[in-house]
């Protein structure tokens, strides 16, 4: 009997080791951005369902150094996705130093031209089987 229970309890850990921790199947997605020629410093980037597809996933990550990388189990479901970059950039003398941390707070803008930003018209096409590798340039 303890043989048996032994055998379960072997099977029991080994289905556990097994078991999918992407349960809905997303996918990788990596790429570069670009600005006027050269690799975008620091932002983020984000994608949106925008098809049919089933699973709606949107998913989105750091952009360092031009490059981006998102894995497979925070990535995204196949399907067409709206992408959003942003980089925010310090405006020149803006910051008052007036001793008030509250007050000496720089005033940011977003340096990503709109069509690429907050009123994205890229698209991209999540398809399995892919690399599914995606670069921006602006």
């Amino acid at each position: 009997m303890s043989r048996q229970i032994f055998s379960i309890l072997i099977l029991c850990v080994l289905f556990a080791g097994c078991t999918n921790n992407n349960p809905q199947r997303r996918l990788a997605v990596e790429g570069e951005v670009t600005l006027n020629g050269r690799p975008l410093a620091q932002g983020s980037i984000s994608f949106d369902p925008s098809g049919t597809q089933e699973v709606k996933t949107q998913s989105g990550g750091e952009i360092k150094d031009g490059k981006y990388t998102i894995a497979a189990p925070q990535g995204l479901v196949p399907g067409e996705y709206t992408v959003r970059i942003r980089s925010m950039e310090e405006v020149p003398d803006s910051r008052k130093n007036t001793g008030n941390p509250m007050e000496d707070q720089p005033i940011l803008k977003d340096i990503i031209p709109s069509e690429f930003g907050s009123q994205s018209v890229q698209k991209i096409t999540v398809e399995k089987g892919k690399q599914n590798q995606f670069n921006f340039k602006m």
